[in-house]
């Protein structure tokens, strides 16, 4: 082995790494920022589809596109029919107007008119047509190709009728020919379509006339019968006899009621047996209706009120109220006397007076009965037959009504129709709603061709950024380190500025800053320092893995701390080629095989650094040897001697054994590199190693512009810190600024 002096360290030349968390605009902003870097790095397919597509096709537009002219005739197509001399709307809704305006631009190419066309133009010899051929085929040909154009303007009433050919005459005669027939047609579907109505609208007023007829005599007839065809006075009155013969029913049926009952309560009377007390109480009652008995007993309360009388003027001792006194005890007397004489006579026949005197009673009673039943059945019948006049005057009125309204229902029709029929005759003459507006004329389409020639390098140009997008959409690589958090969802430990995006003279301190904030950022992330072996490895070949391993180690190397840097890709070892180590040297395999470790590292000269190297002899070996039985015990023995162990490993998805070299270490650190390294690889590979639970630190992104670097704030902060002393600057005030800048110092010299 040569003197370790002659491999002093410096700096190996790497990659660069973006880190996300350092932008302060909006992800969208982020990512359109990168979509048009993306666009403008493919500029050559932009100006390769520029010259190509846009200047060709300008050339062929100019010269192969023949000079044409286009010939234009309009059709007005009024939005509303204005009546000549009724106040009548004819305004459609808009979408019914277009829908309109669409139907009559199919009906201006239908058969009917261009059969009209081919007559009117069979005699012109027209340019279109060749000599026997048939027209109306070769019309319906144009019309299917577009030769042809009836185009509905949305923005105004107008049908425009449009030909683009190099015969602009021929052109015109044809549009004037074609608008003429189909005005000549649609004015005379219009008239065909009045005089059709008007026949139907004279047919239906002479129905209504003999309708009108024949409904005023039945009113007649209907109205002889009472003499009048206003019957509602009849009826009222009517129905006041009607209500009056109503309340006699229910009077004289009480009343027949209330006979029903006495002459029940008779009948039950009479069949029973007169008792004395009966008896007495017919003699009393006979007694006291005799005549004598009634004069006397008016002398007895004439001369009681005479007395009465008398006491108020006379003493009870005066010879008239004395008078008085007596002559009222003698009537009294006669009157006593006069009813046991009249009791003793009427009692030899009381009985007999009794019983006829009750069977008199219940004769009448029952006499007074039949009349009442009698007088209530003729109000009934009355009634009844009054009822049913009212029913008549009603049902008679009713049919006149009836007949009066459909008679005013005809009137009505047949004043509407009458209208109508007035209305038409004069409409026949109006202006028509479809008619000519301008008849056909041509313009050259120069400034069109002069348009597409103008605009087929905006085509070309536009066709290479839609290509350049394309192309940009499918390229999966990674381009900042921002695509690497958002995309692939690993940490980012730091960055790596790339050689061409800084000046040579601040590379080598650009990049010991660079590995100073990854080992910073792998302090932090190790809290409790139990991070001691890490794995560095990649996804595929060319993202900087070996360089980060190198200059890792060396980083950590001249921090003080006791660094070893493993070769661990026995296939394709670099490490020792990076760092001109002695040719054969094969470190890694003779430890593993069992040689001492002092035998089998390389130290570095001038610092704590140490390299297990491989010269990639029995590379195909490389797995067994990982798996041999003592090979992860020799390899954790190595934590008791190093501060840090840096392992250098194949690409995951090339071969295992960095996974096998992940289950050992206790951490791995992914590497990328922009513009190589794919973002769905790195994916795959931070995959694989979380199935296997190692513990994925984060990554760091290679080859990175300093306007994407973790540190892009600081660089060329403090480089020129001594010309600037020089210039008498005042000393930034910040102490923490002031111990980075001795720190920088300390590892510059």
């Amino acid at each position: 082995m040569q003197d370790i002096e002659k491999y002093s360290f410096s700096p190996v030349d790497g990659e660069v790494v973006d880190f996300s968390e350092g932008h302060e605009s909006p992800q969208g902003q982020d990512d359109i920022g990168l979509i048009i870097k993306g666009v403008l790095r493919r500029w050559y397919i932009i100006l390769f589809c520029a010259i190509i597509f846009g200047g060709g096709g300008a050339a062929a537009v100019w010269f192969l596109l023949p000079d044409e002219h286009e010939s234009r005739g309009s059709v007005l197509v009024s939005s509303q029919v204005v009546p000549i001399m009724y106040e009548t709307i004819g305004i459609e809704g808009r979408g019914a107007y277009q829908t309109f305006k669409n139907t009559q631009a199919e009906i201006m190419v239908n058969d009917m008119v261009l059969n009209r066309v081919a007559d009117a133009i069979k005699d012109q010899r027209l340019a279109f047509f060749e000599p026997g051929e048939n027209i109306l085929q070769a019309l319906r040909s144009m019309v299917a190709k577009g030769d042809i154009v009836v185009i509905p303007d949305r923005q105004t009433e107008f049908l425009h009728v449009r030909m683009t050919t190099e015969h602009p005459a021929d052109a015109e005669v044809l549009i004037d020919a074609l608008m003429r027939s189909y005005e000549a047609i649609v004015r005379t579907d219009e008239v065909r379509a009045i005089d059709d109505r008007l026949a139907r609208l004279e047919a239906r007023r002479r129905t209504l006339e003999d309708q009108m007829r024949r409904q005023r005599a039945r009113i007649r007839e209907r109205s002889e019968e009472y003499g009048s065809d206003e019957l509602t006075t009849r009826q009222e009155i009517a129905l006041q006899q009607v209500a009056r013969l109503m309340q006699e029913q229910v009077a004289i049926g009480v009343q027949r009621m209330q006979m029903e009952a006495r002459v029940a309560a008779k009948e039950n009377q009479a069949q029973k047996e007169l008792t004395a007390e009966d008896i007495r109480d017919q003699i009393d009652a006979r007694v006291d209706t005799d005549p004598t008995t009634v004069d006397l007993r008016q002398d007895i309360r004439r001369y009681e009120q005479l007395i009465r009388d008398g006491q108020a003027n006379m003493l009870n001792t005066n010879p008239e109220m004395q008078r008085r006194r007596e002559i009222l005890a003698e009537l009294q007397n006669e009157l006593e006397e006069h009813r046991q004489e009249a009791t003793e006579r009427h009692e030899k026949t009381a009985l007999a007076d009794a019983q006829r005197t009750r069977q008199a009673e219940l004769d009448a009673m029952k006499a007074e009965l039949d009349r009442v039943i009698t007088y209530e059945q003729k109000i009934i019948a009355q009634l009844e037959q009054q009822d049913e006049n009212t029913i008549q005057i009603g049902r008679t009125q009713l049919d006149i009504d009836d007949l009066r309204g459909e008679f005013n229902r005809s009137e009505q029709m047949h004043d509407e129709i009458t209208r109508v029929i007035a209305e038409l005759n004069v409409e026949r003459d109006r202006q028509p709603r479809i008619s000519v507006a301008s008849w056909a004329r041509s313009v050259s389409t120069e400034g069109r061709k002069k348009k597409l020639v103008l605009a087929a390098p905006a085509g070309g140009l536009g066709m290479g950024v839609a290509l350049a997008f394309l192309l940009f959409k499918l390229d999966r690589r990674v381009h900042v380190p921002d695509q690497v958090t958002r995309h692939v969802g690993a940490r980012i430990i730091g960055t790596t500025t790339g050689p061409e995006h800084v000046s040579r003279k601040l590379l080598g301190q650009q990049l010991v800053d660079d590995y100073q904030t990854i080992r910073a950022n792998l302090g932090l992330f190790d809290g409790d320092g139990s991070t001691k072996m890490l794995v560095v490895t990649s996804p595929g070949m060319g993202d900087g893995k070996t360089t980060l391993s190198v200059n890792l180690a060396t980083s950590f190397a001249r921090s003080g701390r006791k660094t070893l840097l493993i070769d661990g890709d026995m296939r394709k070892p670099d490490i020792g080629r990076m760092l001109h180590l002695p040719a054969g040297h094969r470190g890694i395999q003779d430890y593993l095989f069992g040689t001492d470790l002092t035998r089998a590292f390389y130290p570095v000269d001038g610092l704590p650094l140490f390299v297990l190297a491989s010269d990639g002899r029995n590379s195909h070996d490389a797995g067994e040897l990982l798996v041999l039985p003592d090979a992860k015990n020799r390899i954790r023995q190595l934590r008791e001697a190093f501060d840090y162990i840096i392992i250098d490993t194949p690409p995951v998805l090339a071969f295992a054994d960095a996974m096998l070299w992940a289950k050992m270490a206790d951490g791995v650190i992914m590497t990328s590199f922009i513009g190589h390294t794919s973002q769905v690889e790195m994916k795959e590979a931070v995959r694989r190693l979380k199935e296997i639970n190692a513990n994925v630190i984060g990554t760091v992104v290679n080859n990175v512009k300093t306007s994407h670097s973790y540190r892009r704030y600081g660089y060329g902060y403090g480089y020129r810190y001594e010309s600037q002393s020089k210039s008498k600057r005042p000393a930034h005030k910040d102490k923490k600024n002031q111990a980075l800048l001795l720190s920088e110092a300390a590892d510059n010299s």
